[in-house]
């Protein structure tokens, strides 16, 4: 008798955990709205870190362009053509799903988009609405700064890791990252091949070489 409670008690409780998760998810990943907002620390500090989603397939904001971090080494010799850093990587994705490339690529590609948009935040598009000319609706916030800088400091020792492999470890005196933003056809031509969208690059300033595996 007293085994048949435990297994109703455990089941109850997983039930109720279980529950309580995907009422949280749900909330996690609706858009904004009052009991979002009431509730907001709860649901993130519950959805985080172990249970985030990153989901940007589906309206009303899916992903519209693709990203490459393209870098170039200056050494004692000069300085190396530009070279893509993410490709690579990819590529290496694609051929063993446990290599620890997808790690790598996230690193990449969250720098990217905090140095190019600044402060994520859903809320932004709402408070813009009444406000479209406050710093952070010009993203001129200091949050906004703050996770630029952050997205700038990334994105150097992604490309000094990048120089340790394309000129050999420690040989570059300075880096450059460059971001090349890449904008499929949209869907109406969509039959048209990749290269007939528009890609354009954004160049970050030189960076002393950051001997990123020594965590300097």
């Amino acid at each position: 008798m007293a085994r048949t409670a435990v297994v109703w008690l455990t089941i109850a409780v997983l039930g109720g955990a279980a529950g309580v998760y995907l009422l949280n998810t749900v909330l996690y990943l609706a858009p904004p709205n009052p009991v979002k907002a009431q509730w907001f620390r709860v649901v993130v500090g519950l959805q985080h870190p172990l249970f985030e989603q990153n989901w940007h397939l589906f309206a009303p904001n899916p992903i519209r362009s693709n990203f490459v971090l393209t870098v170039r080494c200056r050494t004692s010799a000069g300085v190396s053509p530009w070279q893509d850093a993410t490709m690579p990587l990819l590529a290496r994705l694609h051929r063993d799903r446990h290599s620890p490339a997808a790690r790598l690529l996230r690193v990449q590609q969250n720098a990217i988009r905090n140095f190019l948009f600044g402060d994520p935040s859903e809320w932004r598009m709402l408070a813009c609405r009444r406000d479209r000319v406050s710093p952070a609706c010009r993203r001129e916030s200091d949050a906004d700064r703050r996770i630029r800088d952050a997205g700038a400091y990334l994105l150097g020792r992604a490309a000094s890791a990048a120089c340790d492999r394309l000129v050999g470890r420690g040989r570059a005196t300075a880096v450059q990252a460059g971001i090349l933003i890449h904008q499929p056809p949209p869907w109406s031509r969509r039959h048209e091949p990749d290269a007939a969208g528009t890609t354009h690059l954004v160049r970050l300033p030189w960076a002393p070489y950051g001997a990123a595996a020594e965590g300097r």
